[in-house]
C-alpha cells in the first residue's frame, strides 16, 4: 500500500488541511509524515507538504496561519489608500512570507530532505507543483518555450540542490496576489489540486533520459507501482459552494453570448476551480472510492459557524475571528471524516 498525501492551494484557508492534520496526530499519537509516502502540494498545499517534510509540525503550522496570515498578506498602506495597487503590481509584497518560510526552513534543500532518515531515507518523497513562465530560462536546450506546469520531487537528482524557500514561494506566488518568483507562478493556475500529478508519480515505470534518474540509482522517472496499490487522501482548503453561474444570469446577460466584459467577473474563479474538479474527475475514475477519499469544506453548510456563511472567504483571510472559525470547523470536519481517514492509512 501506497499512501499519497495531497493537499490543494488556497492561501490562508490553507488552516484547515493544517488543522485536519493537527487533528490526525493528536489521535494517533504519530506525525502525519509516518502515515504517508509521497507528500504532494500546490501553493499553500506545497508549503504544508513542504514545511512537514522539514519537521515542521502541524500544530505550528495552524499556528502560522492563525497568527502570521495578517503580516504575510499585509500591503503597503500608500497603496492601500491609493486604491491602485491592484491594477499596477501584486497586491502583496511577498517579503513577509519569504522571511517567514527562511524561519522555518532555512538554507535546507530537497537534498537534504531526501538524505533524512525519517523520510527520504525511507523512501518517502515530497512533491511541489509550480508553474514555469519560460521554460528557456531554466532549459536553455528545450525547443518548447511554451509555459508549463513543473512538479519537483525530493526524489529527483535534478532537484536536489533546489532551496525548500524557493520552492515554497514558487510555488505560491499566486497572480495578482504576489510576484512572478524565479520565473515562476502558482501551480494552481495548472494543478492546484496535486492529486494526480502524485498519482502520474506513483505509477510512472518509464526510464529517463539521464541514467541515473532518480536516487539513489533508479533508472525510472516513477515509482512504478501497480495502481491498485495506492491509497490517497485529498485535502482542499474550503468552498463556498457557488462557483457556478446561475441559467438566469445567463440569460439575463444576452443569453450567454459574452464578450470579455461579462466573462472578466468569473474567469479567476473558473480557472481555478475547473482544474480541481477536472482532477478529481480524473483521480476518482483511476483509483475509486475504495483508494481515493476528498476532504473539502463546505462553508455554505457550516450552519454553527455563521461567520463562515456570511463572509466572501478569499484568499488572503487575515480576520482571526474568520481563521479561527475555519480551524474550529476543520475539527468538526475532522470527527466526521475520521473513519473514512483511517480507512485510507489502513488504520482500522
Amino acid at each position: 500500500m501506497y499512501r499519497i498525501l495531497a493537499i490543494d492551494g488556497g492561501g490562508s484557508r490553507g488552516i484547515i488541511p493544517a488543522t485536519l492534520l493537527q487533528c490526525l496526530q493528536e489521535d494517533t499519537g504519530i506525525n502525519p509524515v509516518e502515515h504517508f509516502d509521497l507528500l504532494a502540494g500546490t501553493s499553500t498545499g506545497g508549503i504544508i507538504s513542504i514545511a512537514l517534510a522539514a519537521g515542521i509540525t502541524p500544530a505550528q503550522l495552524v499556528e502560522l496561519y492563525l497568527h502570521r496570515s495578517a503580516e504575510i498578506f499585509s500591503e503597503n498602506w500608500i497603496d492601500g489608500i491609493s486604491g491602485m495597487d491592484e491594477h499596477l503590481q501584486a497586491d502583496y509584497s511577498n517579503k513577509h512570507l519569504k522571511k517567514i518560510l527562511a524561519q522555518l526552513l532555512g538554507e535546507k534543500t530537497m537534498g537534504w530532505v531526501q538524505q533524512q532518515k525519517d523520510f527520504g531515507k525511507k523512501n518517502k518523497a515530497l512533491m511541489v507543483c509550480a508553474f514555469n513562465l519560460d521554460p528557456m530560462a531554466t532549459d536553455p536546450h528545450t525547443r518548447d518555450r511554451n509555459y508549463r506546469p513543473v512538479v519537483f520531487n525530493s526524489s529527483y537528482l535534478r532537484d536536489k540542490d533546489e532551496l525548500l524557500v524557493d520552492l515554497a514561494l514558487r510555488t505560491s506566488a499566486g497572480p495578482t496576489y504576489f510576484p512572478v518568483y524565479q520565473h515562476h507562478i502558482d501551480g494552481g493556475v495548472a494543478m492546484n489540486n496535486p492529486s494526480m500529478a502524485a498519482i502520474a508519480f506513483a505509477i510512472n515505470e518509464h526510464q529517463g533520459e539521464q541514467i541515473r534518474y532518480r536516487y539513489p540509482d533508479g533508472l525510472r522517472k516513477g515509482m512504478g507501482l501497480p495502481a491498485r496499490s495506492l491509497r490517497l487522501l485529498s485535502l482542499g482548503c474550503g468552498t463556498a459552494n457557488r462557483t457556478f453561474i446561475p441559467h438566469a444570469e445567463i440569460q439575463r446577460r444576452n443569453r450567454g453570448n459574452w464578450g470579455n466584459i461579462q466573462w472578466i467577473k468569473y474567469l479567476p474563479d473558473l480557472i481555478t476551480e475547473s482544474n480541481m474538479q477536472s482532477t478529481w474527475y480524473y483521480v476518482e475514475q483511476v483509483l475509486g472510492p475504495k483508494q481515493y477519499h476528498r476532504i473539502n469544506a463546505r462553508f455554505n453548510e457550516a450552519s454553527q459557524y455563521p461567520i463562515l456563511q456570511q463572509a466572501q472567504l478569499g484568499l488572503d483571510v487575515t480576520d482571526p475571528g474568520l481563521l479561527m472559525a475555519m480551524h474550529q470547523y476543520a475539527r468538526d470536519i475532522y470527527t466526521q471524516e475520521k473513519d473514512a481517514i483511517f480507512r485510507i492509512l489502513g488504520l482500522r
